[in-house]
Protein backbone atom coordinates (compact mmCIF):
# COMPACT_ATOMS: atom_id res chain seq x y z
CA UNK A 1 0.00 0.00 0.00
CA UNK A 2 2.83 2.36 0.92
CA UNK A 3 4.61 1.77 -2.38
CA UNK A 4 1.38 2.17 -4.34
CA UNK A 5 0.73 5.54 -2.71
CA UNK A 6 4.24 6.74 -3.54
CA UNK A 7 3.99 5.60 -7.17
CA UNK A 8 0.57 7.23 -7.62
CA UNK A 9 1.85 10.40 -5.99
CA UNK A 10 4.83 10.53 -8.36
CA UNK A 11 2.48 10.30 -11.35
CA UNK A 12 0.63 13.45 -10.32
CA UNK A 13 1.70 16.85 -11.67
CA UNK A 14 4.63 15.55 -13.76
CA UNK A 15 5.75 19.06 -14.67
CA UNK A 16 6.07 19.95 -11.01
CA UNK A 17 8.03 16.78 -10.32
CA UNK A 18 10.30 17.52 -13.28
CA UNK A 19 10.91 21.01 -11.88
CA UNK A 20 12.01 19.53 -8.55
CA UNK A 21 14.30 17.00 -10.21
CA UNK A 22 15.77 19.69 -12.49
CA UNK A 23 16.41 22.06 -9.56
CA UNK A 24 18.14 19.36 -7.54
CA UNK A 25 20.12 18.24 -10.60
CA UNK A 26 21.29 21.79 -11.32
CA UNK A 27 22.39 22.37 -7.74
CA UNK A 28 24.13 18.99 -7.62
CA UNK A 29 25.91 19.61 -10.94
CA UNK A 30 27.28 22.97 -9.82
CA UNK A 31 28.25 21.59 -6.40
CA UNK A 32 30.01 18.58 -7.96
CA UNK A 33 31.88 20.78 -10.43
CA UNK A 34 32.98 23.36 -7.86
CA UNK A 35 33.96 20.81 -5.22
CA UNK A 36 35.75 18.68 -7.81
CA UNK A 37 37.74 21.65 -9.04
CA UNK A 38 38.44 22.83 -5.47
CA UNK A 39 39.78 19.43 -4.40
CA UNK A 40 41.95 18.94 -7.48
CA UNK A 41 43.04 22.43 -8.44
CA UNK A 42 45.23 23.20 -5.40
CA UNK A 43 48.38 21.60 -6.83
CA UNK A 44 47.67 23.00 -10.31
CA UNK A 45 47.31 26.56 -9.00
CA UNK A 46 50.40 26.06 -6.85
CA UNK A 47 52.37 24.95 -9.90
CA UNK A 48 51.22 28.07 -11.74
CA UNK A 49 52.27 30.22 -8.79
CA UNK A 50 55.70 28.56 -8.91
CA UNK A 51 56.34 30.60 -12.07
CA UNK A 52 56.85 33.68 -9.88
CA UNK A 53 60.04 32.19 -8.42
CA UNK A 54 61.31 30.26 -5.43
CA UNK A 55 59.46 30.04 -2.13
CA UNK A 56 62.50 28.70 -0.23
CA UNK A 57 66.02 30.13 0.06
CA UNK A 58 68.90 27.98 1.35
CA UNK A 59 72.07 29.70 2.58
CA UNK A 60 75.18 28.56 4.51
CA UNK A 61 74.76 28.59 8.26
CA UNK A 62 77.62 31.02 8.67
CA UNK A 63 75.85 33.52 6.42
CA UNK A 64 72.37 32.96 7.82
CA UNK A 65 72.87 35.71 10.43
CA UNK A 66 75.67 37.86 9.03
CA UNK A 67 77.65 40.06 11.38
CA UNK A 68 79.27 43.20 9.97
CA UNK A 69 82.13 45.01 11.69
CA UNK A 70 83.10 48.37 10.20
CA UNK A 71 81.33 47.42 7.00
CA UNK A 72 83.13 44.07 6.72
CA UNK A 73 81.19 40.81 6.99
CA UNK A 74 82.58 38.63 9.79
CA UNK A 75 82.44 34.86 9.32
CA UNK A 76 82.76 32.63 12.41
CA UNK A 77 86.05 30.77 12.64
CA UNK A 78 85.80 27.19 11.44
CA UNK A 79 82.61 27.74 9.49
CA UNK A 80 82.41 27.33 5.73
CA UNK A 81 80.69 30.28 4.04
CA UNK A 82 79.41 28.11 1.22
CA UNK A 83 77.36 25.06 0.32
CA UNK A 84 79.18 22.26 -1.55
CA UNK A 85 77.65 22.09 -5.02
CA UNK A 86 77.83 18.31 -5.11
CA UNK A 87 75.63 18.10 -1.98
CA UNK A 88 72.74 20.09 -3.47
CA UNK A 89 70.99 17.13 -5.21
CA UNK A 90 70.41 15.65 -1.74
CA UNK A 91 67.31 17.84 -1.45
CA UNK A 92 65.71 15.38 -3.88
CA UNK A 93 65.97 12.67 -1.21
CA UNK A 94 63.62 14.26 1.33
CA UNK A 95 60.11 12.94 1.97
CA UNK A 96 58.57 15.73 -0.15
CA UNK A 97 61.05 15.38 -3.02
CA UNK A 98 58.26 15.12 -5.62
CA UNK A 99 56.89 18.48 -4.46
CA UNK A 100 60.16 20.22 -5.33
CA UNK A 101 59.48 21.58 -8.81
CA UNK A 102 62.93 23.08 -9.34
CA UNK A 103 66.01 24.57 -7.72
CA UNK A 104 68.88 26.81 -8.77
CA UNK A 105 72.21 27.27 -6.92
CA UNK A 106 74.06 30.55 -7.30
CA UNK A 107 77.31 32.35 -6.49
CA UNK A 108 77.69 36.13 -6.58
CA UNK A 109 80.62 38.43 -7.34
CA UNK A 110 79.78 41.77 -5.71
CA UNK A 111 80.46 44.92 -7.74
CA UNK A 112 78.61 47.99 -8.99
CA UNK A 113 76.65 45.57 -11.18
CA UNK A 114 76.62 42.22 -9.39
CA UNK A 115 77.56 39.18 -11.48
CA UNK A 116 75.75 36.03 -10.44
CA UNK A 117 76.61 32.53 -11.51
CA UNK A 118 73.61 30.23 -11.76
CA UNK A 119 72.35 26.99 -13.19
CA UNK A 120 70.29 27.99 -16.20
CA UNK A 121 69.08 24.55 -17.33
CA UNK A 122 71.41 21.95 -15.91
CA UNK A 123 71.32 18.15 -15.94
CA UNK A 124 72.09 16.51 -12.60
CA UNK A 125 71.85 13.09 -10.98
CA UNK A 126 69.53 12.49 -8.02
CA UNK A 127 70.66 10.47 -4.98
CA UNK A 128 68.79 7.42 -6.31
CA UNK A 129 70.65 7.61 -9.64
CA UNK A 130 68.01 9.24 -11.86
CA UNK A 131 68.98 12.05 -14.24
CA UNK A 132 66.88 15.22 -14.17
CA UNK A 133 67.18 18.83 -15.28
CA UNK A 134 66.58 22.02 -13.37
CA UNK A 135 67.79 25.58 -13.07
CA UNK A 136 66.70 29.20 -12.99
CA UNK A 137 64.92 28.75 -16.32
CA UNK A 138 62.64 26.08 -14.81
CA UNK A 139 62.22 27.99 -11.55
CA UNK A 140 61.18 31.31 -13.15
CA UNK A 141 59.43 30.60 -16.45
CA UNK A 142 57.46 33.86 -16.19
CA UNK A 143 60.55 35.98 -16.91
CA UNK A 144 60.37 37.86 -20.19
CA UNK A 145 63.46 37.35 -22.33
CA UNK A 146 64.79 39.42 -25.23
CA UNK A 147 67.16 37.21 -27.19
CA UNK A 148 67.63 33.67 -25.90
CA UNK A 149 68.15 31.65 -22.77
CA UNK A 150 71.61 30.33 -21.99
CA UNK A 151 71.95 26.56 -22.20
CA UNK A 152 74.20 24.73 -19.75
CA UNK A 153 74.94 21.91 -22.18
CA UNK A 154 78.60 21.18 -22.91
CA UNK A 155 78.43 22.25 -26.56
CA UNK A 156 77.07 25.74 -25.83
CA UNK A 157 79.25 28.88 -25.76
CA UNK A 158 80.93 29.36 -22.39
CA UNK A 159 81.52 33.10 -22.07
CA UNK A 160 78.00 34.33 -22.64
CA UNK A 161 75.67 36.05 -20.19
CA UNK A 162 72.15 37.31 -19.59
CA UNK A 163 71.77 40.88 -18.38
CA UNK A 164 68.90 42.12 -16.26
CA UNK A 165 66.97 45.01 -17.80
CA UNK A 166 68.29 47.59 -15.29
CA UNK A 167 71.87 46.28 -15.53
CA UNK A 168 71.69 46.38 -19.34
CA UNK A 169 70.60 50.02 -19.28
CA UNK A 170 73.38 50.91 -16.85
CA UNK A 171 76.09 49.19 -18.90
CA UNK A 172 74.63 50.08 -22.30
CA UNK A 173 74.16 46.43 -23.30
CA UNK A 174 71.96 44.95 -26.01
CA UNK A 175 71.52 41.40 -27.29
CA UNK A 176 74.72 40.38 -29.08
CA UNK A 177 76.91 43.08 -27.55
CA UNK A 178 79.99 42.44 -25.40
CA UNK A 179 80.10 42.97 -21.64
CA UNK A 180 83.47 43.18 -19.86
CA UNK A 181 82.98 41.41 -16.52
CA UNK A 182 85.55 40.20 -13.96
CA UNK A 183 88.37 40.66 -16.44
CA UNK A 184 86.71 38.73 -19.28
CA UNK A 185 84.48 39.56 -22.22
CA UNK A 186 81.02 38.00 -22.28
CA UNK A 187 78.58 37.94 -25.18
CA UNK A 188 75.09 39.08 -24.16
CA UNK A 189 72.77 36.22 -25.12
CA UNK A 190 69.63 37.82 -23.74
CA UNK A 191 68.09 40.64 -21.72
CA UNK A 192 65.77 39.50 -18.94
CA UNK A 193 62.82 41.28 -17.35
CA UNK A 194 62.01 39.65 -14.02
CA UNK A 195 60.43 42.46 -12.04
CA UNK A 196 62.77 41.51 -9.16
CA UNK A 197 66.37 41.82 -8.02
CA UNK A 198 67.59 39.90 -11.08
CA UNK A 199 66.94 42.99 -13.20
CA UNK A 200 69.95 44.64 -11.51
CA UNK A 201 72.33 41.71 -12.15
CA UNK A 202 74.20 39.97 -14.91
CA UNK A 203 73.79 36.18 -14.93
CA UNK A 204 76.52 33.83 -16.12
CA UNK A 205 77.11 30.10 -15.81
CA UNK A 206 77.86 28.99 -12.26
CA UNK A 207 80.87 26.92 -13.33
CA UNK A 208 82.37 29.89 -15.19
CA UNK A 209 82.07 32.23 -12.20
CA UNK A 210 83.45 29.56 -9.85
CA UNK A 211 86.56 29.31 -12.04
CA UNK A 212 87.01 33.08 -12.29
CA UNK A 213 86.65 33.53 -8.51
CA UNK A 214 88.75 30.43 -7.75
CA UNK A 215 85.89 28.91 -5.78
CA UNK A 216 85.35 25.54 -7.45
CA UNK A 217 82.31 23.59 -6.25
CA UNK A 218 81.13 26.39 -3.95
CA UNK A 219 77.61 27.86 -3.81
CA UNK A 220 76.43 30.82 -1.73
CA UNK A 221 72.69 30.30 -2.00
CA UNK A 222 70.11 27.92 -3.35
CA UNK A 223 66.65 28.89 -4.57
CA UNK A 224 64.04 26.15 -4.24
CA UNK A 225 60.50 26.04 -5.61
CA UNK A 226 58.14 23.60 -3.87
CA UNK A 227 54.43 22.86 -3.99
CA UNK A 228 53.19 23.58 -0.49
CA UNK A 229 50.04 23.69 1.58
CA UNK A 230 48.96 27.08 3.02
CA UNK A 231 50.20 27.57 6.55
CA UNK A 232 47.70 27.18 9.40
CA UNK A 233 47.95 27.39 13.18
CA UNK A 234 49.40 23.88 13.47
CA UNK A 235 52.07 24.63 10.85
CA UNK A 236 53.33 27.56 12.92
CA UNK A 237 53.96 25.48 16.04
CA UNK A 238 57.55 25.01 17.13
CA UNK A 239 58.56 21.46 16.07
CA UNK A 240 60.85 21.25 19.14
CA UNK A 241 57.78 21.41 21.37
CA UNK A 242 55.72 18.87 19.43
CA UNK A 243 54.97 15.36 20.58
CA UNK A 244 56.14 12.49 18.39
CA UNK A 245 52.67 12.14 16.90
CA UNK A 246 52.43 15.86 16.15
CA UNK A 247 55.92 15.93 14.67
CA UNK A 248 55.10 13.01 12.38
CA UNK A 249 51.93 14.72 11.23
CA UNK A 250 53.81 18.00 10.67
CA UNK A 251 56.54 16.29 8.64
CA UNK A 252 53.94 14.42 6.59
CA UNK A 253 52.19 17.65 5.58
CA UNK A 254 53.74 19.71 2.80
CA UNK A 255 53.96 22.96 4.73
CA UNK A 256 56.71 25.25 3.48
CA UNK A 257 58.20 25.18 7.00
CA UNK A 258 58.25 21.36 7.17
CA UNK A 259 59.93 21.13 3.75
CA UNK A 260 62.51 23.68 4.94
CA UNK A 261 63.09 21.55 8.05
CA UNK A 262 63.71 18.44 5.93
CA UNK A 263 66.14 20.34 3.68
CA UNK A 264 68.05 21.41 6.79
CA UNK A 265 68.38 17.74 7.76
CA UNK A 266 69.95 16.67 4.44
CA UNK A 267 72.10 19.83 4.17
CA UNK A 268 73.39 20.28 7.74
CA UNK A 269 75.84 23.00 6.66
CA UNK A 270 72.95 25.18 5.44
CA UNK A 271 69.76 26.84 6.62
CA UNK A 272 66.56 26.77 4.56
CA UNK A 273 64.12 29.60 5.09
CA UNK A 274 60.71 30.20 3.50
CA UNK A 275 60.23 33.31 1.40
CA UNK A 276 57.16 34.37 3.34
CA UNK A 277 56.15 37.06 0.87
CA UNK A 278 55.61 34.37 -1.76
CA UNK A 279 54.42 31.59 0.57
CA UNK A 280 51.81 33.81 2.23
CA UNK A 281 50.59 35.08 -1.15
CA UNK A 282 50.15 31.50 -2.35
CA UNK A 283 48.20 30.62 0.77
CA UNK A 284 45.87 33.60 0.37
CA UNK A 285 45.28 32.90 -3.32
CA UNK A 286 44.52 29.22 -2.74
CA UNK A 287 42.29 29.98 0.26
CA UNK A 288 40.30 32.56 -1.68
CA UNK A 289 39.87 30.30 -4.70
CA UNK A 290 38.76 27.42 -2.49
CA UNK A 291 36.45 29.70 -0.49
CA UNK A 292 34.87 31.11 -3.64
CA UNK A 293 34.21 27.65 -5.09
CA UNK A 294 32.78 26.40 -1.80
CA UNK A 295 30.51 29.46 -1.62
CA UNK A 296 29.24 28.82 -5.17
CA UNK A 297 28.55 25.17 -4.32
CA UNK A 298 26.62 26.13 -1.17
CA UNK A 299 24.66 28.80 -3.05
CA UNK A 300 23.66 26.26 -5.70
CA UNK A 301 22.47 23.76 -3.09
CA UNK A 302 20.56 26.44 -1.16
CA UNK A 303 18.90 27.54 -4.41
CA UNK A 304 17.86 23.93 -5.05
CA UNK A 305 16.44 23.68 -1.54
CA UNK A 306 14.39 26.86 -2.01
CA UNK A 307 12.97 25.51 -5.28
CA UNK A 308 12.01 22.24 -3.58
CA UNK A 309 10.39 24.24 -0.77
CA UNK A 310 8.35 26.24 -3.27
CA UNK A 311 7.19 23.14 -5.17
CA UNK A 312 6.34 21.24 -1.97
CA UNK A 313 4.42 24.23 -0.56
CA UNK A 314 2.24 24.22 -3.67
CA UNK A 315 1.85 20.43 -3.53
CA UNK A 316 0.70 20.25 0.10
CA UNK A 317 -1.59 23.23 -0.45
CA UNK A 318 -3.37 21.32 -3.22
CA UNK A 319 -3.40 18.06 -1.29
CA UNK A 320 -4.17 19.26 2.22
CA UNK A 321 -7.66 17.81 1.93
CA UNK A 322 -6.13 14.42 1.21
CA UNK A 323 -3.78 14.87 4.15
CA UNK A 324 -6.71 15.81 6.44
CA UNK A 325 -8.64 12.68 5.42
CA UNK A 326 -5.62 10.46 6.19
CA UNK A 327 -5.28 12.14 9.59
CA UNK A 328 -8.98 11.74 10.30
CA UNK A 329 -8.89 8.03 9.45
CA UNK A 330 -6.12 7.35 11.94
CA UNK A 331 -2.90 7.82 9.96
CA UNK A 332 -0.18 9.24 12.16
CA UNK A 333 1.87 12.28 11.21
CA UNK A 334 4.98 10.10 10.91
CA UNK A 335 3.27 7.87 8.32
CA UNK A 336 2.04 10.80 6.26
CA UNK A 337 5.47 12.43 6.46
CA UNK A 338 7.06 9.15 5.38
CA UNK A 339 4.78 8.91 2.34
CA UNK A 340 5.59 12.40 1.13
CA UNK A 341 9.21 12.00 2.22
CA UNK A 342 9.63 8.88 0.08
CA UNK A 343 8.37 10.89 -2.90
CA UNK A 344 10.89 13.66 -2.21
CA UNK A 345 13.69 11.13 -1.72
CA UNK A 346 12.99 9.62 -5.15
CA UNK A 347 13.04 13.07 -6.75
CA UNK A 348 16.20 14.06 -4.88
CA UNK A 349 17.88 10.78 -5.82
CA UNK A 350 17.07 11.22 -9.50
CA UNK A 351 18.23 14.83 -9.47
CA UNK A 352 21.37 14.01 -7.48
CA UNK A 353 22.48 11.22 -9.81
CA UNK A 354 21.87 13.30 -12.95
CA UNK A 355 23.53 16.36 -11.44
CA UNK A 356 26.59 14.49 -10.20
CA UNK A 357 27.22 12.96 -13.63
CA UNK A 358 26.81 16.32 -15.35
CA UNK A 359 28.99 17.94 -12.67
CA UNK A 360 31.91 15.64 -13.46
CA UNK A 361 31.87 16.81 -17.08
CA UNK A 362 31.38 20.41 -15.98
CA UNK A 363 34.43 20.16 -13.69
CA UNK A 364 36.53 18.85 -16.59
CA UNK A 365 35.32 21.73 -18.77
CA UNK A 366 36.19 24.30 -16.06
CA UNK A 367 39.65 22.77 -15.75
CA UNK A 368 40.31 22.97 -19.48
CA UNK A 369 38.84 26.46 -19.89
CA UNK A 370 40.16 28.21 -16.80
CA UNK A 371 43.24 26.29 -15.64
CA UNK A 372 44.30 24.72 -18.96
CA UNK A 373 44.54 21.36 -17.21
CA UNK A 374 42.45 18.25 -16.72
CA UNK A 375 40.45 17.94 -13.51
CA UNK A 376 40.10 14.53 -11.91
CA UNK A 377 36.98 14.39 -9.73
CA UNK A 378 37.54 12.16 -6.66
CA UNK A 379 35.29 9.06 -6.92
CA UNK A 380 34.00 9.54 -3.37
CA UNK A 381 32.57 12.94 -4.34
CA UNK A 382 29.78 11.50 -6.54
CA UNK A 383 28.00 9.42 -3.84
CA UNK A 384 28.61 12.23 -1.36
CA UNK A 385 26.89 14.78 -3.61
CA UNK A 386 23.98 12.38 -4.22
CA UNK A 387 23.45 11.98 -0.47
CA UNK A 388 23.65 15.76 0.01
CA UNK A 389 21.14 16.26 -2.83
CA UNK A 390 18.65 13.95 -1.12
CA UNK A 391 19.14 15.77 2.20
CA UNK A 392 18.67 19.16 0.53
CA UNK A 393 15.43 17.93 -1.06
CA UNK A 394 14.18 16.64 2.30
CA UNK A 395 15.10 19.85 4.10
CA UNK A 396 13.36 21.89 1.42
CA UNK A 397 10.18 19.83 1.79
CA UNK A 398 10.20 19.62 5.60
CA UNK A 399 8.80 23.05 6.48
CA UNK A 400 5.76 23.07 4.11
CA UNK A 401 4.85 19.53 5.13
CA UNK A 402 5.22 20.33 8.83
CA UNK A 403 2.93 23.35 8.52
CA UNK A 404 0.34 21.29 6.66
CA UNK A 405 0.37 18.56 9.30
CA UNK A 406 -0.05 21.16 12.06
CA UNK A 407 -3.45 22.28 10.70
CA UNK A 408 -6.30 20.41 12.48
CA UNK A 409 -7.98 18.03 10.01
CA UNK A 410 -11.45 19.05 11.24
CA UNK A 411 -10.77 22.66 10.22
CA UNK A 412 -9.68 21.63 6.74
CA UNK A 413 -12.62 19.27 6.20
CA UNK A 414 -15.16 21.79 7.58
CA UNK A 415 -13.97 24.33 5.02
CA UNK A 416 -14.62 21.73 2.34
CA UNK A 417 -11.09 21.67 1.04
Amino acid sequence: MFLRFVVESLRRAPKRKAMTVAAVAMGSAVATAMLGVMLDVGDKVNRELRSVGANLIVTPKTLASPVEIAGVRAVPVGGAAYIPEDQIPKIKSIFWQLNITGFAPSLTSPSDVPVEGVWFHRRYRTPDGREQQTGIRDLSPAWQIEGRWIDDSDGAPVFDCMAGAAAARKLGLIVGSTAHLIGHDFIVAGILHSGGDEDDRVLVRLSVLQDLLHRPGQVESLQVGAITKPEDAFARKDPKRMSNTELERWNCTNYVSSIAHQINEVLPMAVARPVWRIADSEGRVLSRISGLMLLIALAALVSSGITVWSVMATTVLERRGEIAIMQATGAGDWLIASLFGAEVVMEGLAGGIAGALVGVELAAWVGRSVFRAGIGTPPILIPLVIVVAVLVALLGAAQPLQRSLAVPPALVLREGI
